[in-house]
């Protein structure tokens, strides 16, 4: 049985091989080591932040991978009076307070105290290491449930159901058009439409399900995904978002998920607001880190940041207080 001075000794050393030998399967990822006021995988990303050699780089990388895909959340905030000194170009000192802050959002505060320096070729070591670690936070792959091989001609024969347009006897009313799909599918699927369809209010008995706040397309790409999983509409973030919220408002978790691994690939400058704003809402943590992880690095969030527009919510997200604080002995004005 590992102890909490064993794990943190060998997080610590960087030492993986070790560390995974010592970590019991049912270890609690996020609860604090005992001493240290810091969970596992927020001390392997703290710990000798830019003063790793390239090949204990490396294996940080992969021990923080392996801490993700075991059960660590790189979204989880400490509570913590530590407060991280560390150096980067061999000279300069940063000081980050470690309270209130994930894995992910320190290391955007770590980011951006580098980017804000003035010689930037002086710490282009530092913030590759700090971005290195941002990227593979977001995309290691969190537990989901397992994933099997299908044979094509099982998929082929959804597909064939999918088209038996013949035999579609509920109706879904979306803002610009009708959707049809399978009742029988419906309720496999999902147990809110399954309570809808079977009971005696209109849905039921109409078999039509109003939709008025969504497109067809996003409806289109959420019954697709019923069915094979797959689609052939021309996918864009805004119809993906669509699909996202009928599939978590109806409680089709395996839905739910295809579109998330969906969106984290479609996080961009003009669809970063929007998709964070979904994740934040939806409580999506692998979302969340994406966003995360791409407003750190991408230039142009963070100037949205500083002008601070975007939502309060999203500043939050990215470790920033929700509104900008008045530059001392300068109280806002306020028009009566």
């Amino acid at each position: 049985m590992a102890t909490d001075e064993m794990v943190r000794t060998f997080i610590e050393l960087c030492n993986f091989e070790m560390l995974q030998q010592v970590v019991p399967g049912n270890v609690d990822w996020n609860r604090n080591l005992l001493e240290c006021e810091l969970p596992p995988l927020f001390l392997a990303v703290v710990n000798n932040v830019c003063d790793r050699t390239p090949a204990q780089q490396q294996t940080r990388l992969q021990m923080i991978s392996w801490m993700v895909r075991s059960g660590a959340d790189p979204l989880h905030k400490v509570s913590s009076s530590i407060v991280k000194t560390f150096s980067a170009a061999g000279e300069q000192a940063f000081k980050v307070s470690c309270n209130g802050h994930s894995a992910i959002s320190i290391c955007c505060a770590f980011l951006r105290l580098l980017q804000q320096q003035d010689d930037g070729e002086s710490w282009s070591a530092a913030i590759k290491c700090v971005e290195e670690m941002l990227t593979t936070l977001s995309r290691a792959p969190m537990r989901r449930p397992q994933l099997v091989s299908v044979r094509q001609g099982v998929v082929n024969l959804w597909e064939s159901i999918r088209d038996m347009d013949s035999t579609y006897d509920v109706i879904f009313e979306a803002a610009d058009g009708e959707v049809a799909a399978h009742d029988l599918i419906l309720m496999a699927s999902s147990p809110v439409l399954r309570a809808m369809l079977e009971s005696a209010m209109k849905e039921g008995a109409n078999r039509r399900i109003r939709v008025g706040d969504s497109s067809s397309s996003g409806v289109t790409l959420f019954v697709d995904m019923l069915y094979t999983g797959s689609t052939c509409l021309e996918l864009d973030y805004k119809t993906m978002l669509t699909a996202f919220e009928l599939a978590h408002r109806w409680q089709v978790q395996h839905v739910v998920d295809i579109l998330v691994d969906g969106l984290c690939r479609l996080v961009g400058v003009d669809s970063f607001v929007e998709i964070a704003e979904a994740a934040i809402l939806k409580d999506s943590a692998p979302l969340k880190a994406a966003c995360a992880a791409f407003g750190a690095k991408n230039a142009e969030i963070q100037s949205m940041l500083k002008k601070n527009s975007v939502p309060p919510a999203v500043r939050q997200l990215m470790g920033e207080p929700e509104t900008e604080r008045p530059e001392p002995g300068k109280p806002k004005r306020r028009r009566l």
